[in-house]
């Protein structure tokens, strides 16, 4: 199975549903990938508003 982003957070699961915002908006179209170990202590994360960790895609088309 391939993997996808939540159109809505940016999240990438390999399932058929956002498990942070369960939704099924995903798209298979992304670009980018940034791993959020510590959101709290994140730039990256701040700039991107993520505040919990896991894979995220930069750009989600």
């Amino acid at each position: 199975m391939s993997e996808k982003a939540c159109t809505t957070c940016h999240m990438i699961t390999s399932g058929n549903m956002c498990p942070k915002c369960k939704t099924a908006n995903l798209s298979d179209d992304f670009s980018g990938l940034v791993i959020i170990f510590d959101p709290e202590n994140s730039e990256i994360a701040k700039a991107m508003n993520i505040k919990e960790k896991g894979r995220y895609a930069l750009k989600v088309r």
